[in-house]
């Protein structure tokens, strides 16, 4: 904690240790702070302008707000005067635990930060969702770019030079003619090959979403027929009191005699 011996807001008196009130009061308007949304960047960019030190020739930083949020000592224990009222504290605290519970960025996620070299906005992943979506449901859009092959102008120009000269330098002109054959071949790629597999991707991708909502619709009517009111439990109804019906005129034949 660097030159501080006692925690921001006391001082020792007489052997005691009491409130320094400036710094008392500093503490309560943290918790407050942050309670109530302010994060910790922001509070310690505030406590650098009230004129008061954490530690002696440091400026304030989060880590210090930290400290303090987490000094239990300050609402009361190990016989520390009160600072901060316990459910404040306790505030306090749950507001820090769930931060540190943050879900976990998912696969593709961190993908799209690759993509984007910094976190992606949720409006952003959300227009990424929508137009991957589009794209399940017309894989067929996905279509190779047309390239063409741009030469290097210097080993263009050198294979010019040798085929025009006398006697042709036929190691030197080989050479660069398997050099621009290969830059060629680097250049075609495998476009085809990827354009191909991410239509084949995507179609099973609309196949299976086609078929989980074939299946949810199926459980959704199965859910309505069973409810009461639906159309199933409508119908067990109909049939047991049809049942109940001809069984009670079978019991009225067999008691009827006539005279």
């Amino acid at each position: 904690m660097g030159n501080r011996k006692l925690p921001f807001g006391y001082q020792m008196r007489m052997g005691e240790i009491i409130r320094n009130e400036p710094e008392a009061k500093a503490v309560q308007d943290i918790f407050l702070q942050y309670t109530l949304g302010a994060s910790l960047k922001e509070i310690a960019e505030q406590m650098s302008k009230t004129g008061l030190t954490y530690d002696e020739g440091k400026s304030w930083n989060k880590n210090m707000v930290a400290r303090i949020l987490e000094n239990a000592k300050y609402t009361g224990a190990d016989n520390y005067p009160k600072l901060v009222d316990i459910k404040l504290f306790e505030a306090a605290a749950e507001k820090r635990q769930t931060k540190q519970r943050l879900p976990e960025r998912t696969p593709a996620q961190k993908a799209l930060k690759r993509v984007c070299s910094k976190p992606s906005t949720p409006e952003i992943e959300q227009q990424v969702v929508h137009l991957l979506g589009r794209l399940a449901e017309q894989p067929e859009r996905i279509t190779q770019p047309e390239k063409q092959f741009a030469p290097n102008s210097t080993a263009q120009a050198e294979l010019d030079e040798i085929l025009n000269t006398q006697p042709l330098d036929e190691d030197t002109a080989r050479s660069l003619i398997c050099k621009l054959a290969q830059e060629q071949y680097d250049n075609i790629g495998n476009e085809e090959y990827e354009t191909e597999r991410l239509r084949r991707l995507f179609a099973g991708v609309r196949m299976h979403s086609r078929a989980q909502r074939g299946a949810a619709a199926k459980r959704r009517l199965c859910r309505a027929g069973d409810a009461p009111g639906g159309a199933l439990a409508a119908q067990k109804r109909t049939d047991h009191w049809k049942g109940r019906s001809r069984m009670n005129e079978r019991k009225a034949a067999c008691h009827y005699h006539p005279r």
